[in-house]
C-alpha cells in the first residue's frame, strides 16, 4: 500500500510555493513509522509524496466597458491559482480529486465567472514541470496518475478592454 503525504502549505498572495507541498524527509519517516506500528502483518507500507502535475494557463479575455482591466486580470489569476491547487482547489474547492485529468474547460469555467469578464476569448491549457520550468505543448486535457494531484504554475492572463 502507498500512502501519499500532502503537507498543509500557507498561500502568499493566494499562490502556494511547490516547495512547500514536498514533505520533509523527517516528517516521511515519522508516518512511515507510525504506520507500522499498525499495519496488517504481511502487508507492506509504502509513505512517500504524490506526483504533482503543474498546470500553466494562459487565457486571453475581454473585460465589460467599465471593467478595471488590471483587476480582471488579477481576479482571474487568483482565481485560476485557487481552482487549480491540490489543497483548496477542484470542482468543489476541497482539494484536488487524486488523479483527476485538468481540461482547458474547467479554466474556461472559472474564468468565465470573474466579475468584470465579458468574453473569454481564448483558453490554453499547458502541463508545466515546477522544478525546472519546462512548459509542454498546449492541450485541451492533462492526464494525471492515481497518486498524482495538480499545482498551479505561473498563469499567464491578458486582459483586451472593448
Amino acid at each position: 500500500m502507498t500512502v501519499c503525504i500532502v503537507p498543509a502549505a500557507a498561500r502568499e498572495n493566494d499562490i502556494l510555493r511547490f516547495e512547500d507541498l514536498l514533505p520533509t524527509e523527517p516528517t516521511l519517516a515519522a508516518i512511515a513509522e507510525r504506520l507500522e506500528d499498525s499495519r496488517i502483518i504481511g502487508s507492506v507500507v509504502h509513505v512517500e509524496p504524490p506526483t504533482y502535475q503543474g498546470v500553466t494557463v494562459v487565457a486571453r479575455l475581454r473585460s465589460t466597458p467599465r471593467a478595471d482591466p488590471e483587476r480582471v486580470r488579477s481576479d482571474a489569476t487568483a482565481a485560476l491559482h485557487r481552482y487549480f491547487d491540490p489543497l483548496v482547489g477542484g470542482p468543489n474547492g476541497k482539494g484536488w480529486p487524486w488523479g483527476r485529468p485538468a481540461q482547458a474547460g474547467d479554466a474556461f469555467s472559472v474564468l468565465q465567472r470573474i466579475p468584470g469578464v465579458d468574453v473569454v476569448e481564448d483558453v490554453r491549457l499547458f502541463g508545466a514541470n515546477p522544478v525546472t520550468g519546462e512548459r509542454g505543448e498546449a492541450t485541451a486535457r492533462l492526464e494525471l496518475a492515481a497518486n498524482s494531484l495538480v499545482f498551479s504554475y505561473e498563469h499567464q492572463v491578458r486582459v483586451v478592454t472593448p
